[in-house]
């Protein structure tokens, strides 16, 4: 089953939906988040349902359309014998009718909660790919420097 985590609001901010946040509580530990970024309509849902071993009826939902389908993020998690794997369904980046910044927080969400962060690319990397993924290295160093780690990390 898929869970809306966070819901767009009107001016851009992100919600976190009562629904999510119990369905997180109920999680057992140790977890291992598995985000999925990238431009929209690029199979961010569709790659989540393979590595999550879900068919697309079952789990993330997956259109066939140029509009974009998944709106926040949304969360389905795997119980494995060793941990429990939390898979994030990203908005996708570049959707029309969003305000600037709004890419720019589901990013931010997704490399600051994940284990493992997988960046969907379509096409060749441009600057921008390039530039988001220098923006995590350097959200991820602050935040090790800040929890007491070495400075050159």
């Amino acid at each position: 089953a898929t869970v809306p985590l966070l819901q767009p609001e009107a001016d851009g901010t992100l919600r976190l939906l009562p629904e999510g946040l119990h369905y997180l509580a109920a999680l057992k530990a140790p977890l291992t988040p598995v985000a999925v970024i990238g431009q929209y309509r690029s199979g961010k849902s569709f790659l989540l349902n393979q590595l999550a071993g879900i068919s697309c009826e079952h789990g993330f939902q997956v259109g066939h359309l140029r509009t974009t389908q998944t709106k926040g993020v949304w969360a389905s998690a795997r119980v494995t014998p060793t941990r429990t794997e939390l898979y994030l369904d990203t908005e996708g980046f570049d959707a029309t009718g969003k305000v600037a910044v709004y890419d720019d927080r589901i990013f931010a969400f997704a490399v600051l909660v994940s284990s493992v962060l997988v960046y969907n690319l379509v096409e060749t990397i441009k600057e921008a790919d390039i530039e988001k993924m220098s923006f995590a290295a350097q959200l991820a160093q602050e935040f090790w420097r800040r929890a007491g780690g070495a400075a050159d990390a």
